[in-house]
């Protein structure tokens, strides 16, 4: 089914009819089936849309080293049919194109990245087109868009607006090492300085949740360690520089805090392997343990569907006598989740925002 952003899209579907096109950030892998006829290049920096647009790669194994050589900023590529899809989080290219589409965001600096990357990709003349919904803040995206031109909205719908911008004038390259933000942090006595991109989760600072799963991480974690919905490496970098002996690859859904964890862990000399993928699907490896502050635990929801199949997922990855660890907002069910799961299910730690469960697998 079609995201509303992308029915407005096909909407005024009679835009794209030459080409030269490169769409940035698809919120569905379905909108690019109405353009079959059409040469284009799709950017996604979220491997669930991409492992869904290319249809045949589940996970995607990345050296940490790799990802700091890596000069276009591509991890993945895939043709299908006429055309190109990258799994990146961000595009570097010879290549100009005469137009751009970019999917609006949540984050305000994430989107602020992404003009800028689109204006270097851009040819003089092109036209950068912005499409979003009216409550994810696309009534104010003009303001930005305006700073390269003009700004027209070319139509609203399904709640949703589309802006397009043509772009007078050339503009510089794009340098994704000025948007990274390095941080430093403590806990447990051990200090690292964390490197992270807009729109990566708790962006320039420790969250409250994580820090107390690291606080209340045993000691006698051994063997291979997954960092679930790694962000920007926090977990996996300071478990490694606790414990050197530990194995640790680190798992995330987005290119961008892959790409921020693999800045971490070269901040403290360190390497590891990590893995694109969308929840645990397709990760065959087992694991001694899985630390996790994971992504689907906020707002109030009643359907658990994909806390279930997480939870299932990793007691299947997870070796006989190891355990999950993570924590979560106080109020959510996980004890009960957990227990259907798991044979052995306690509680660790709780303030008044969070928790953090140990779950053992016997």
């Amino acid at each position: 089914m079609l995201s509303a952003p992308s029915q407005l899209l096909e909407r005024n579907i009679e835009l794209f009819n030459d080409e030269g096109w490169l769409i940035i950030n698809p919120a569905d892998a379905y909108f690019t089936d109405r353009l079959t006829d059409l040469s284009l290049d799709v950017l996604h920096q979220y491997f669930d849309i991409y492992a869904e647009s290319v249809r045949v790669i589940p996970c995607t194994i990345l050296d940490s080293r790799d990802i700091l050589t890596t000069q276009t900023g591509i991890f993945s590529d895939q043709k299908v049919g006429k055309h190109q899809h990258f799994f990146a989080p961000f595009l570097s290219t010879p290549q100009r194109y005469s137009n751009i589409v970019i999917y609006l965001p949540k984050a305000k600096a994430h989107y602020a990245m992404l003009i800028k990357m689109a204006a270097s990709l851009v040819q003089q003349g092109g036209s950068i087109y912005v499409v979003g919904e009216n409550k994810g803040g696309i009534k104010s995206a003009s303001k930005l868009l305006s700073n390269l031109g003009h700004v027209d909205k070319v139509d609203s719908a399904r709640h949703c607006s589309l802006l397009r911008c043509e772009v007078a004038q050339p503009q510089p390259d794009f340098d994704i090492q000025q948007s990274l933000s390095y941080f430093d942090i403590a806990v447990n006595g051990q200090e690292a300085t964390i490197a992270s991109l807009p729109g990566v989760f708790s962006h320039e600072e420790l969250d409250e949740g994580t820090h107390l799963l690291l606080e209340k991480l045993p000691s006698s974690l051994r063997g291979g360690i997954l960092d679930f919905a790694c962000g920007a490496g926090i977990i996996g970098c300071l478990l490694k520089r606790q414990f050197p002996h530990l194995n640790i690859s680190y798992l995330d859904v987005s290119a961008l805090a892959l790409y921020s964890t693999a800045h971490t862990l070269a901040e403290s000399g360190l390497t590891g392997t990590l893995m694109a993928a969308n929840g645990l699907h397709g990760v065959d490896e087992q694991f001694n343990h899985i630390v996790t502050n994971p992504p689907f635990h906020t707002g109030i929801k009643t359907d658990y569907t994909v806390t279930k199949r997480f939870i299932a997922d990793a007691a299947r990855l997870i070796t006989s006598g190891g355990n999950l660890h993570m924590v979560a907002n106080r109020f959510l069910p996980y004890p009960g989740l957990l227990a259907e799961t798991f044979e052995r299910v306690q509680t660790l730690a709780q303030t008044n925002r969070f928790s953090v469960y140990q779950a053992i697998k016997v």
